[in-house]
């Protein structure tokens, strides 16, 4: 023996340091108060096998402080139950108990504690450690005066399973050590019985009452565990963030006669988590709330008192088609909820205490109304000002004011000035229109927030909505609540730092001018104020912060023109006669390089197809030339420069395979005229006739016209060009590499090609444009703007660029992915300055 060095060890402990070797006598002594230590014993002189303390004699002696009580009471079976096996589940037939017990206490290995009974008919209590069940005996404290057997196991750190039969404890080490698993694993109840199980190697009791001893903590930790104290009321048991305004909390007593008011305004941000639903119980009878409403789960009386007065609002979405409104009343007739709906601050990222819902269909406003409702309650006193983030801010804020005023569980200060916005990530999924009106980009006050806090909010607690599914209602809650109450005590704990690296942050971002996805002007202060108070009662006052940013189209120039043709001393019809002409060109461009598309041998369905395409736009070109006369007037002896074949801006050079010959003789001859190629054909223009050319025909005003619509036609084909571009990129990375099968490759390379004829032809009219610019005489700057276009800006890549990453240091962008359209309006409503705008970051 390592003790008395006298004895033979026939002990072994495992958890005392160095596995020391003990004699009997020994052994019991060293583990008094050690009692949940595993031990081995030397058995047969061969080897080691488990064993208990309790075959060691080791007593678990309840008050003294541990020490042996001189009237100590023993813990017998014929004091709280009858002789029934702990270790056998509740499906077992009762007849088979202790036939079971008896077949497990003769177990060779010793991996389980014998059910058996010790001096003075002294039976084992089951107590659950962090290292296994245990079955030691115990000695009550039998002093007058001495507690109830209850508060004998609480003194000792022994929680009781049973406040009226008391069968088995556990220690708080092991309650402690599951809720850090819990909210830090995530580790569910059924998994940490699991690891148990393996400690012990037996059966595990079927229920461990966690949530009453959570519930015990937290009263204990917002000290409501004291004599006289008040029962917790609503979120109470809760932390809360420590950075946002609250009045007698952490702001100044002189706070509301600051001037700068803004500072002081609350922020709230909502959303909806439909992974944390709910089964509906099969005996809801049997669930019994502990903590109900004292945490961030809201409680359960008038809430359902609102949800049976409210009414259910069926609309229609007038912004895009958004699922959280589509699917408010969605239906799941298996679920008690849904989902929950939250509150949270959205520059901290705190859940609100008392403002958790559950759903009973889909998102519905009643829901989020009663949130909102809960979290304006939240140490909110003379606080006048709040902004709301929400994804449907545009759907849900158009009524919000008279659901309050018609139902009498919601409440608002009625002097409250709601400031509604969307989320960044979400706006960019509404009309265009909602950016200016609700980005938080535009909200005094707001400051540098996302609006979208919560999704990371969600993400963690996801990972025990799978656990927390099918759990009784209460005890769902209860861990509900744990979690979220645990990450506003990490919130807390760490806000500091954090503070301090958003100070960085905010110092870097005054220091450099970092690029903006989307452009914003300067407005004149006064205008600025006046759309801020506007905007309370009518969000359409921010849209005078809109500007047009991308270049005009054709279309929208043609029909500037249009209207001031008259003005310009020009005839009716002469802007439509000169987009028609361009159409016309676009229409030749798109016919040749079918004809150079067609293979050397051509079926007789190709031949009849290409006749009737030549024919139709034939039609078209003799339309056109059939009005030059009354827009343009030429000489005799100028007549044969239309006759003239477009061979050289026909778009070969963007061709993918090399032209056939054959298909560019002419057809057959009729009556010694050749034919020509509808294709071929030169339209009557100014830009075809050339700037010295129109100078001679007087006929400068119609060339300016034309060169206006060249470059609308311009801006419409490298807008085409950019979306083709980011097409193939995404078919590259959703179909080509995904693709597993020579079937799924072909047709994910068919769409490639597809989206490669489309480019190309695109890529044709844009060459087509910018040549016309140079035959109008354009001037440098706009032709430096419109630059040539080259085989290598069409190349497409799926990496996202870094230029900080080893390599890419000389990679840039095509020119047009940070084009910037040269004449945006700035004097309209008194614009100051308009930032640069990089069309890569507007379109996606």
């Amino acid at each position: 023996c390592t003790s008395c060095r006298v004895e033979e060890a026939t002990w072994r402990c495992l958890h005392c340091f160095g596995r020391p070797t003990y004699c009997t006598l020994c052994c019991r002594k060293q583990h008094e108060r050690n009692p949940f230590h595993r031990v081995e014993k030397w058995t047969n002189n061969l080897y080691y096998s488990p064993a208990w303390l309790a075959e060691a004699g080791v007593v678990l002696q309840l008050g003294h402080g541990g020490g042996e009580c001189p009237s100590h009471r023993q813990y017998t079976s014929g004091d709280s139950w009858e002789d029934e096996d702990d270790w056998t589940s509740d499906e077992e037939d009762d007849n088979d108990v202790e036939a079971t017990a008896a077949a497990h206490s003769r177990s060779a290995d010793g991996s389980r504690p014998a059910a058996a009974t010790y001096t003075g008919n002294q039976t084992a209590m089951v107590i659950v450690d962090t290292t296994g069940i245990h079955r030691i005996p115990v000695w009550w404290c039998g002093c007058e005066g001495a507690p109830s057997d209850e508060m004998q196991l609480l003194d000792m750190a022994l929680y009781p399973a049973s406040h009226r039969r008391v069968k088995s404890c556990f220690t708080f080490r092991v309650l402690d050590d599951f809720l850090l698993d819990n909210l830090e694993c995530k580790t569910s109840a059924l998994n940490f019985y699991s690891k148990l199980r393996r400690t012990t190697n037996s059966t595990f009791p079927d229920q461990v009452p966690v949530s009453i001893t959570c519930h015990l903590t937290d009263m204990m930790r917002h000290g409501f565990g004291y004599p006289g104290r008040a029962r917790p009321g609503p979120g109470d048991l809760t932390f809360f963030c420590a950075a946002c305004p609250q009045p007698g909390v952490n702001l100044p007593p002189e706070w509301k006669e600051d001037e700068n008011q803004l500072i002081y305004t609350r922020g709230f941000m909502m959303d909806g988590n439909f992974s944390a639903e709910h089964l509906k119980m099969r005996r809801p009878a049997n669930d019994v709330a502990i903590s109900d409403g004292t945490g961030f789960m809201v409680g359960e009386g008038r809430y359902k008192a609102h949800l049976k007065l409210a009414k259910e609002v069926k609309s229609k979405s007038s912004c895009n088609n958004h699922k959280a409104v589509n699917l408010a009343n969605a239906d799941r007739h298996k679920l008690e909820a849904t989902g929950i709906g939250a509150t949270a601050c959205p520059r901290h990222g705190c859940f609100l205490p008392h403002a958790v819902v559950d759903f009973q269909k889909g998102e519905r406003q009643m829901n989020m109304d009663y949130s909102f409702s809960q979290a304006l309650g939240r140490n909110m006193e003379n606080i006048q000002r709040v902004i709301l983030l929400y994804d449907i801010n545009c759907q849900y804020g158009v009524h919000l004011r008279q659901r309050f005023t018609e139902s009498p569980y919601l409440h608002m200060p009625r002097r409250l000035e709601i400031v509604q916005g969307i989320g960044l990530f979400h706006v960019h999924g509404h009309q265009d229109a909602c950016f200016m009106r609700y980005s938080p980009t535009f909200i005094p006050g707001a400051g540098l927030v996302d609006g979208e806090i919560l999704e990371t909010l969600w993400s963690s607690l996801n990972k025990v909505s799978g656990s927390t599914r099918g759990m009784a209602t209460s005890h769902r809650k209860e861990v509900l609540n744990r979690h979220m109450n645990d990450w506003n005590w990490k919130k807390m704990i760490n806000i500091g730092k954090q503070m301090s690296i958003a100070a960085d942050i905010l110092l870097i971002h005054h220091a450099i001018q970092l690029p903006c996805c989307r452009p914003t002007a300067v407005l004149p202060s006064n205008c600025r104020a006046a759309s801020q108070r506007k905007r309370l009662t009518d969000v359409k006052a921010m849209d005078v912060f809109d500007i047009r940013t991308d270049p005009p189209s054709r279309a929208d120039i043609q029909l500037s023109l249009t209207d001031k043709e008259t003005q310009h001393g020009l005839q009716r019809g002469t802007i439509a006669w000169l987009s028609q002409g361009i159409k016309v060109q676009e229409a030749q461009v798109s016919l040749a390089a079918h004809v150079r598309s067609l293979p050397k041998s051509p079926t007789t369905e190709q031949k009849i197809d290409l006749l009737n395409r030549r024919k139709r736009l034939q039609t078209r070109v003799d339309a056109h030339e059939g009005k030059k006369a009354r827009y343009i007037v030429i000489e005799d002896n100028d007549e044969d420069d239309n006759e003239k074949d477009v061979d050289d801006d026909l778009g070969e050079e963007w061709d993918a395979v090399e032209p056939d010959d054959v298909f560019w003789a002419a057809p057959a001859q009729a009556s010694g005229n050749a034919i020509r190629l509808a294709e071929r054909v030169a339209i009557t223009l100014p830009s075809t006739l050339g700037h010295a050319r129109c100078e001679a025909l007087n006929i400068q005003q119609l060339a300016a016209r034309e060169l206006k619509l060249r470059e609308g036609q311009a801006n419409d084909t490298l807008h085409q060009i950019r979306i083709c571009l980011g097409q193939k990129s995404f078919l590259f990375r959703t179909s080509i590499r995904s693709a597993r099968s020579q079937h799924n490759k072909t047709r994910a390379w068919g769409d490639v090609n597809a989206v490669d004829r489309t480019l190309q032809h695109h890529a044709r009219v844009y060459s087509k444009a910018r040549k016309a610019m140079v035959s109008l005489g354009a001037p440098e700057a706009l032709l430096n703007h419109y630059k040539v276009l080259r085989q290598e800006d069409l190349k497409v890549s799926t990496a996202v660029a870094d230029p900080n990453m080893r390599g890419q240091r000389a990679t840039t962008m095509a020119w047009f992915w940070t084009w910037i359209f040269a004449e945006t309006p700035r004097a309209k409503l008194g614009w100051k300055n308009v930032r640069k705008v990089r069309l890569l970051g507007h379109m996606y």
